[in-house]
């Protein structure tokens, strides 16, 4: 097998991975939808291409070239750090101004930033989500949570104010349907709140009437942001509501327990009929998630998530 495969969203969305399988190829999961999608939307032979990052390998594999190469980059963008704030101890919030004129994508989208690596000075690229919204056309941010060796998210964290940087994107279908009048029900984990809160903040620039649900977990007090926020949202967005619940607090008078606990207590099989979900967060989560959805009666279509971890 091939070494160094490049690799950035780790979803199936941007198709930085896309490797040609020389043989092998009955030893991999079979192409999804959104695996076909992908290679298409990059124009790429669907029978010649693999993405790596959506198919586990149950023999030998022999790759061949990546489609892109590891030194090779998508059309970029220079900007530049406006801000960086703490929001808890381990997670920054950080603000860019994009050089060249607007930057236009759709709420929940991400980029693939550019992050040197210190040994050889070599490009590794990692994907954050925005979470702001699009109306903001000459910024975005972005949240980090710091990772113990985590060489990334550790040079996000140690950003100051005027450096400058480059970043591919956006990228993700992970993205808020407009076109709906359904009710919402947005379930998040940690920074997973990132491109929900992009979808809440565009969702009450234009005033929108959907009833807005939001399930937030996190750990324990120590791990809360962005309450304020929600706060705010909650006072001029009438139809939203927020709910937050801690997995092991301490002293909290709140929620108690795994965010998919709440949905036990406050969604039901009526709303199965007239609700689009958005999740994000960890693996493990978005799977016990959609599996208490589906039980209710919610169908596949209706759930649409984005892994972070």
């Amino acid at each position: 097998a091939q070494s160094g495969v490049p690799f950035a969203c780790k979803a199936g969305a941007c198709g930085t991975c896309a490797t040609e399988v020389i043989a092998g190829r009955g030893h991999m999961d079979p192409q999804s939808a959104r695996e076909l999608c992908t290679l298409g939307s990059v124009g790429l032979d669907a029978d010649k291409y693999r993405l790596p990052c959506l198919s586990d390998v149950h023999g030998d594999i022999v790759f061949g070239a990546s489609a892109r190469g590891a030194g090779a980059a998508l059309p970029t963008r220079e900007v530049v750090v406006e801000s960086w704030r703490p929001l808890n101890l381990s997670v920054c919030e950080v603000r860019f101004f994009v050089e060249g004129g607007p930057f236009e994508f759709q709420p929940g989208q991400y980029v693939i930033m550019h992050v040197p690596n210190r040994q050889d000075g070599k490009i590794v690229r990692r994907s954050y989500s925005i979470s702001t919204p699009p109306s903001e056309r000459r910024h975005f941010e972005v949240c980090v949570r710091a990772v113990a060796g985590g060489h990334a998210s550790n040079y996000v964290h140690r950003l100051r104010p005027g450096r400058k940087l480059q970043v591919e994107g956006p990228f993700g279908d992970f993205v808020l349907d407009e076109s709906s009048k359904r009710d919402i029900l947005m379930i998040a984990t940690g920074t997973g709140i990132s491109p929900i809160r992009s979808m809440l903040t565009h969702l009450l620039y234009f005033r929108s009437d959907r009833r807005v649900r939001l399930l937030f977990g996190l750990r324990n007090e120590a791990d809360l942001f962005y309450t304020d926020l929600l706060r705010g949202l909650s006072a001029h967005y009438p139809s939203f509501e927020a709910l937050i619940t801690l997995s092991q607090p301490s002293n909290w008078t709140g929620h108690k327990g795994r965010v998919t606990d709440l949905i036990d207590r406050y969604v039901t099989a009526a709303d199965s009929s007239n609700t689009d979900v958005y999740m994000c967060g960890s693996h493990g989560m978005i799977h016990d998630a959609s599996a208490k959805l589906l039980a209710l009666g919610f169908p596949a279509a209706a759930l649409k998530h984005e892994n972070f971890y």
